[in-house]
């Protein structure tokens, strides 16, 4: 960001808007293409947004202003939003049970640990590329996804369950969805698992690096053991699931996860709190949120499975948009790590509570 800023000649609150125009857009690609794929199929959609994720990127490499790079990385985001809930939606088209969770844990373990360890990746090839070269490996990636969605992914939406997408079937869709009570609490659990890793994201560099006084490259050590730690919770889920019910790995990985959140509570709140126990419990708490958003993902979709790209929406949107606003709340006070311990022990709470409401409920499921 300094470099586009310098770059580009502006400022850093305008550079700062092509990260936020990103979520932005992906959380209305994801809103709008959902419900969208229900009634037109899944391909298409998926590769015209995979074709404007490529465009956007090319055109953010190329910009030559702070303009058209927010404009840019909007798009960037449009894209790639689609590309992510068609993606999502597929999986129940295809499988139920306990093989769509599998699914769903190795589509997650990839998902979310994508933008835990995007900023490490960045940070190592800003140098050698400087910031156009970073937008140009993203076009690369773009078109790798582009080849898999039109070569690879099949039409998974049978004609015969399509319907004319009119706004009227849009937002009928949407009701349908939150109608489902299961849905609804399944929904609230992704979400706020989602708010608590923001937490972490947004605050663990000031915490290690400006509150316990260690340097960048101890703090990417620390970043990237936590990202193996959520890499390997989802994959311990994939396993498990072959042997317990979703549900009874969701309720207990709660309780880990929601004793994590309060005991780090507690010992930031003791004063001066030892560097080790507060290491331990972020990756406690970060690598058992794999085992709670991906069930809880998997559960919410599969309780209203003929409306799969709706329900995908609706729980991306919900997730970046309210990711969105953790940010500043981790800027409030004078302590980054309070604020995040705090954070991280209310979302978890909320998260907790209705995880255990929607796998205690017999909700139906279409």
């Amino acid at each position: 960001m300094p470099q586009i800023a310098e770059s580009l000649g502006t400022t850093a609150p305008m550079v700062q808007l092509t990260l936020s125009g990103f979520v932005m857009g992906l959380a209305v690609g994801q809103l709008i293409i959902g419900p969208v794929s229900d009634g037109l199929g899944r391909k298409k959609l998926m590769v015209g947004g995979a074709v404007v994720a490529l465009l956007a990127a090319v055109l953010a490499a190329t910009a030559s202003g702070i303009g058209v790079l927010i404009a840019a990385r909007v798009i960037q985001g449009l894209g790639s939003g689609a590309c992510m809930v068609v993606s999502r939606a597929v999986i129940p088209d295809l499988a139920g049970g306990r093989t769509a969770a599998k699914a769903f844990a190795v589509m997650m373990s990839i998902q979310t640990l994508a933008p835990v360890i995007a900023p490490l990746v960045g940070g190592l090839l800003v140098a050698p590329l400087g910031w156009r070269g970073l937008f140009w490996v993203l076009a690369g990636l773009a078109g790798v996804q582009l080849l898999a969605a039109a070569l690879v992914i099949p039409e998974s939406r049978p004609v015969e369950k399509r319907s004319r997408v009119t706004a009227r079937y849009v937002f009928g869709n949407y009701a349908h969805v939150l109608r489902n009570a299961g849905y609804r609490g399944y929904l609230l659990t992704v979400v706020f698992v989602f708010m608590t890793l923001f937490c972490y994201l947004s605050a663990s560099p000031f915490l290690i690096q400006d509150e316990m006084g260690y340097s960048p490259r101890v703090f990417a050590l620390v970043f990237g053991l936590n990202a193996v730690g959520l890499l390997v919770g989802n994959l311990v889920n994939a396993r498990l699931i072959d042997m317990v019910d979703p549900r009874r790995i969701m309720r207990g990985a709660c309780l880990v996860y929601v004793a994590s959140a309060l005991t780090l509570l507690a010992v930031m709140l003791s004063g001066t709190p030892a560097h080790w126990p507060v290491f331990a419990l972020l990756f406690v708490s970060v690598s058992t949120q794999g085992l709670i958003q991906t069930n809880a993902l998997s559960l919410g979709q599969l309780q209203v499975r003929s409306h799969a790209g709706s329900a995908a929406a609706l729980m991306g949107f919900f997730q970046f948009t309210a990711a969105g606003a953790v940010g500043p709340l981790m800027g409030l006070g004078d302590s980054a790590g309070l604020a995040m311990a705090l954070g991280m022990a209310c979302f978890s709470v909320v998260a907790a509570g209705a995880a255990w409401r929607a796998t205690g409920r017999q909700a139906s499921v279409d």
